[in-house]
């Protein structure tokens, strides 16, 4: 049709013959708007209030799949102007953008992005993007960034929002060098959205009405899918992302400058209302907007029993 679309294609042989799994990069739809990404309304406050902090590292963490580079790639855009100097290290650029300084990480020359960063931040960069924090050169080079009056997002490999911060002191930072430059760490999965067209409303069983909540909304309807020819019978039409937020604030720092364990933490971010990824999880289900079987796919329910 006149587009351009990328495939990255991994190929791998098996008893039946090559197994292959394709990623497709479309450039016209790779770059959402942040504001039509359908985020809830909660995660997109703290989304905006830790972009609007001028300095520190922003890290984004999930999956593989989990839509880490959409988000990231859309909070670029939004951050894009001719007076930001904002330079990209990437493996691989996926999705070029206009006015932004992209590199492409190259192991084969040395272009490490440990490497990389050093010869970013001689560039007078304002914003700095990190394709992946992998080991602790890239995680110290990245910090340092952060620690001298730059904004610094990155992915990361973990399972929550949280648990960037062990894995963080595994790699090799100390919490005095975490505490206050550390802006803000997102969790992120994708869920398959209800087709609007032909979804079921139905009354949950007990074991349901708990995981969800609805002990005092007995009315409360939730729908499932059902399948019809615009969703192509399988019942799902697109995605929805569902995120945790963790914004830090100085009380946190200063539990993370006494050593406090990962459950005092969370207890404290929970009493300053952050939600865990099966909370937000369970909301999007409360608004119709998804299933149980869904959520329970991509998220842990088991803390909500």
């Amino acid at each position: 049709m006149g587009r351009r679309i990328d495939f990255r294609i991994s190929s791998l042989p098996g008893q039946h013959g090559e197994n292959l799994v394709l990623r497709i990069l479309d450039r016209e739809k790779g770059i959402v708007p942040i504001d039509q990404l359908g985020l809830d309304p909660d995660s997109m406050q703290d989304v905006t209030l830790m972009m609007n902090r001028p300095t520190g590292i922003f890290l984004v963490t999930g999956p593989t799949g989990s839509g880490k580079t959409t988000t990231l790639y859309s909070i670029m855009s939004e951050l894009n102007d001719v007076g930001v100097n904002i330079m990209t290290l990437e493996d691989p650029i996926e999705y070029p953008m206009s006015m932004i300084r992209q590199t492409a990480v190259n192991e084969e020359i040395g272009m490490s992005f440990a490497r990389g960063i050093r010869a970013l931040l001689r560039q007078d960069p304002d914003i700095i993007l990190i394709g992946e924090i992998r080991d602790a050169e890239t995680a110290e080079m990245a910090m340092r960034a952060a620690m001298t009056g730059h904004q610094v997002y990155a992915t990361l490999h973990t399972n929550s929002a949280l648990g960037a911060i062990p894995r963080l002191l595994d790699i090799g930072l100390s919490p005095t060098i975490l505490a206050g430059n550390v802006i803000g760490i997102i969790a992120q999965r994708l869920a398959r959205k209800l087709c609007p067209y032909c979804k079921a409303p139905y009354q949950p069983d007990a074991f349901e009405a708990q995981l969800v909540g609805l002990k005092n909304e007995p009315d409360l309807t939730l729908y499932r899918a059902v399948g019809c020819q615009k969703c192509n019978g399988i019942g799902y039409k697109g995605r929805l992302a569902i995120l945790e937020t963790l914004r830090f604030t100085q009380k946190m720092d200063d539990l993370l400058l006494d050593g406090a364990s990962t459950n005092v933490l969370l207890a404290h971010a929970k009493a300053e209302g952050f939600r865990t990824l099966a909370e937000r999880g369970v909301a999007w289900v409360r608004r119709g907007q998804t299933t149980l079987d869904e959520i329970s796919r991509v998220v842990s329910l088991t803390e909500l029993i």
